[in-house]
């Protein structure tokens, strides 16, 4: 009953915090009273693209708890194959948003397309880190100093690429001594680490677990970093922003409701996590749901540490500053 309680509380506080914002009330989904309408005035629509991967949790326990609906906003989340096709879909306005990290925001906004950073979606906490620096099966790595001169398969100009060096400097190494090979396709990147192609690789989960599940050795992990340097993010077009800025932040309510219910009972979207996420049939039963925190912005620093990166190596021609691809106003604020 205690946990209900704050449960309830916790949806009246962020659908108190959005009052004056214009446009009717959202609906508490967790307190219906007599004189909350059953269906709030609908503020708009939004397409928000994504892929198969574990941070899109809150966005399908939502949907499926008819949160959306419930706070007046009709959200279409709309699948991809690839993060290159999902880009262009945003490029050319057939979604509002996506789910991304900050290097691929940063180099969309470089490449003609201005997007805001509306809210880190997984890597809030350093316990959220979902990379890891993986060795193979029977290769005897077992520490960060055996990786020194050892090509690690990544995927260049990408966030593995990153989290990869960061790990490794943040241990000492000094950057003649970071190898790595390109194998953008994450399946054969797993595949060439188990059969012992290459000695060791940066994975995202599930294939992090399946790979330890497969007898691979975790040597780093930006789970124990000294921050998160994988933080995922939701990000919405500048004029999406402009035109449809109740509907998004709706959206925030029904999520940060879906980050409540995870963190309550994470066991009970197991199923729905590993039908959406594709989890492998190897780790399904012991695989541990990930908690997530509510809605907020990124650091100051994890943004323009990535903006830095971008620049030394290139894959960005301008700089952009926090304030000019971060929004802090379309989520509950914290008082």
């Amino acid at each position: 009953m205690r946990y209900k309680t704050l449960r309830i509380m916790a949806a009246v506080l962020v659908l108190g915090l959005l009052a004056g914002c214009g446009g009717a009330k959202p609906q508490d989904a967790y307190n219906k009273q007599p004189n909350v309408p059953a269906s709030p005035e609908a503020v708009g629509s939004l397409k928000i693209g994504q892929m198969a991967t574990i941070d899109g949790l809150p966005f399908w326990v939502a949907e499926s708890k008819d949160y959306y609906r419930q706070q007046g906003v009709n959200v279409e989340l709309v699948s991809f194959k690839s993060a290159a096709e999902r880009d262009a879909a945003l490029a050319s306005g057939q979604i509002d948003g996506t789910l991304t990290d900050i290097m691929g925001a940063v180099t969309l906004h470089d490449n003609g397309t201005p997007v805001q950073i509306t809210s880190v979606n997984l890597g809030a906490t350093i316990e959220e880190g979902p990379f890891a620096i993986v060795s193979a099966p029977g290769s005897g790595i077992t520490t960060a100093e055996q990786l020194k001169g050892v090509e690690i398969g990544i995927a260049t100009n990408t966030i593995i690429h990153y989290v990869t060096e960061k790990l490794l400097l943040e241990n000492g190494f000094a950057p003649e001594e970071i190898k790595t090979i390109s194998i953008p396709q994450i399946p054969l990147r797993f595949e060439s680490l188990m059969n012992g192609t290459i000695q060791a690789a940066t994975l995202p989960e599930p294939l992090l677990s399946l790979a330890v599940h497969k007898g691979g050795t975790v040597v780093l992990t930006d789970a124990k970093a000294k921050r998160n340097y994988s933080q995922s993010v939701i990000v919405f077009r500048d004029e999406v922003v402009k035109e449809k800025a109740e509907a998004i932040k709706r959206f925030f309510v029904a999520y940060n409701m879906a980050v409540i219910d995870i963190k309550q009972d994470p066991e009970a979207f197991k199923e729905l996590m590993a039908t959406k996420a594709n989890l492998p049939p190897e780790i399904k039963d012991s695989w541990q749901v990930i908690t997530f925190s509510p809605a907020q912005a990124p650091g100051k620093a994890e943004v323009e540490e990535v903006v830095e990166w971008l620049l030394e190596k290139g894959y960005i021609k301008e700089r952009v500053s926090y304030d000019e691809i971060v929004n802090t106003t379309l989520y509950p604020q914290a008082r």
